[in-house]
C-alpha cells in the first residue's frame, strides 16, 4: 500500500491506523505525525498540490476532502488511484467515516474501534450538555468563532466548527450568508455573542490580537484560545476533540479551550 494524504487530519487518522510506513506522500500542512516530511515527499499545499509529484510517487490510495481541496485537483486524483473522498459536516459524522476510511485502508478492525469511541463520546457529551442545562436553566451562550484576522473571519453556521460547539449546548452568533464569512468589528458588536473564540488556526491568534479587539470593541464578551485542531480536525483527533468537548461542558480540565 503507498498513501498521499492531502488532508492533515487524515494523514495523522492514516497513521494513528497503524500505517505510518505507507504514507508516501503529504502536504506541507501535514503536521502530525510529528517527522513525517523525513519519509514522505511533500505535494504543495491542499490548495495547489503538485499532481505531476503525486503521479510520480504511484499511490495506491489518496485521501481527499471537498472542502480542503478543489474540485479539479480531486478528479485528478481519482484519475490516479483509488481516492478516498470526505466532508464530515458535523462530529455525528464521525463514526461512519471512520468505519469508512477503515474499509479503504483495510483496518477495519481499528477503524472499529475508533468509531465505537466517538460514538461514545458523543453521548456522553450530549448526556453532560442535558446535566448542565437542567441544573442552570440558562440561555444558551452565543458564540463568534474566529478563524481569521485582516479581514476577521468567523465560522457560520454550517461549519463541522459551529457543529461541534453546538454540540455544547451553544449557539451560532455568526451571520447568515457563507460558511466563512468576514465579520467587522462593527458587525459583531451587534451579533449578541456572549463569548468569543480566537483559533490556534488556520490564523494564530495571540494575545495581542485580543488586546487589538480590545482597542476596537471594549465592551466584548469574555475571549478565550480555542485549539484549532480540536475543534476543526476529524478522523482520530475528532475522537480525542469530542472527549475534550465533554470535559469542557462538565467543568473538568481540558486542553480544548482555555484563557491567553
Amino acid at each position: 500500500m503507498r498513501v498521499v494524504s492531502l488532508v492533515p487530519s487524515l494523514t495523522q487518522m492514516v497513521a494513528d491506523f497503524g500505517l505510518r510506513e505507507q504514507i508516501v506522500g503529504c502536504t506541507s500542512f501535514c503536521v502530525e505525525p510529528k517527522g513525517l516530511a523525513r519519509t514522505a515527499r511533500l505535494v504543495g499545499g491542499t490548495k495547489d498540490p503538485d499532481l505531476q509529484a503525486i503521479r510520480e510517487l504511484a499511490p495506491t490510495h489518496i485521501l481527499v476532502n471537498e472542502e480542503e481541496n478543489k474540485p479539479e485537483h480531486i478528479r485528478a486524483c481519482t484519475e490516479i488511484a483509488e481516492t478516498f473522498v470526505t466532508f464530515p459536516r458535523s462530529p455525528f459524522d464521525l463514526p461512519a467515516l471512520l468505519e469508512e476510511a477503515g474499509r479503504f485502508l483495510d483496518e477495519a478492525g481499528v477503524a472499529r474501534r475508533f468509531a465505537s469511541e466517538a460514538a461514545q463520546a458523543l453521548q456522553d457529551v450530549k448526556a453532560a450538555v442535558r446535566r448542565r442545562q437542567a441544573a442552570e436553566r440558562t440561555p444558551k451562550r452565543r458564540f463568534l468563532y474566529y478563524i481569521w484576522r485582516e479581514p476577521y473571519m468567523v465560522a457560520a453556521e454550517d461549519t463541522y466548527i459551529s457543529a461541534m460547539l453546538e454540540l455544547a449546548g451553544l449557539e451560532n452568533a455568526a451571520p447568515k450568508g457563507g460558511r466563512y464569512p468576514e465579520l467587522q468589528v462593527a458587525a459583531a458588536r451587534l451579533a449578541g455573542a456572549d463569548l468569543v473564540l480566537f483559533s490556534t488556526e488556520p490564523y494564530p491568534f495571540r494575545r495581542r490580537d485580543v488586546e487589538r479587539l480590545r482597542e476596537e470593541w471594549p465592551e466584548a464578551p469574555e475571549v478565550l484560545k480555542a485549539d484549532g485542531q480540536l475543534f476543526s480536525w476529524y478522523g482520530t483527533m475528532g475522537v480525542k476533540a469530542l472527549k475534550e468537548l465533554h470535559r469542557w461542558v462538565s467543568g473538568d480540565e481540558q486542553e480544548l479551550v482555555r484563557r491567553f
